[in-house]
């Protein structure tokens, strides 16, 4: 049998990723290539029963390397993949998805608060403040000359957003605003304008708190 053939791949490009069972995922994380889907479904699927449900998270590397015949790194690799999955999976009920105020920025950019360098990003949203995306713009000291409206406006009309939220972190800890915050502020809100993009908020996080330039009357 081909691998056109294999039962994992045709469920995959009948019914997509989200929809098929997870003996089919583990089958093709298995595989080295496209050809070797087939000859993994048996293992895969033995696997998925020694460990239903949720227990899949409890397999081993020594499994990974006796059932498919992984070398160390290969079942590494495919532990990560599933921890990452176990990550995003356990964070997704705190997603924010709906910009409705102020807190809700707070919350979406709330990650940056623990770097220890400066990162300026964007959320773009669509007419109703749903998320559509979230972009790192810059990573080190601001400043207009590697902080440009062009950046973030590229991604803006990429997006097809009518409103963008900017964001950045001061390391210090203190999210006093700076001069040079300003600044970057209104340029945005300048050609934001020009683009009919709203720039609704910069907000700024810090570990000793949080300050919204729109609050501050600074948008």
């Amino acid at each position: 049998m081909g691998v056109e053939h294999a039962e994992a791949l045709l469920r995959v490009q009948q019914l997509g990723l989200q929809s098929v069972p997870i003996h089919d995922l583990l089958a093709i994380l298995l595989s080295r290539e496209e050809s070797d889907v087939e000859s993994n479904e048996s293992a895969a699927l033995d696997l998925v029963k020694r460990h239903p449900g949720s227990r899949i998270l409890d397999i081993g590397q020594h499994e990974l390397q006796n059932k498919a015949g992984l070398e160390p790194f290969e079942g590494l690799r495919i532990l990560a993949a599933i921890e990452l999955g176990r990550r995003v999976a356990a964070n997704k009920a705190n997603l924010v998805t709906k910009i409705d105020g102020v807190d809700d920025a707070f919350e979406l950019f709330a990650w940056i608060g623990y770097e220890d360098q400066e990162h300026f990003c964007a959320a773009f949203l669509n007419s109703k403040g749903e998320v559509l995306s979230t972009q790192v713009i810059h990573i080190g000291t601001l400043n207009m000359s590697v902080v440009g409206a062009r950046e973030v406006f590229r991604e803006a009309v990429r997006e097809n957003a009518a409103s963008v939220i900017v964001a950045h972190n001061h390391p210090s800890g203190d999210p006093t605003p700076s001069p040079e915050d300003i600044a970057i502020t209104r340029k945005l809100i300048e050609v934001g304008e020009l683009l009919d993009v709203k720039v609704l908020d910069h907000v700024i996080i810090g570990r000793k708190g949080n300050v919204s330039l729109m609050r501050e009357g600074q948008i």
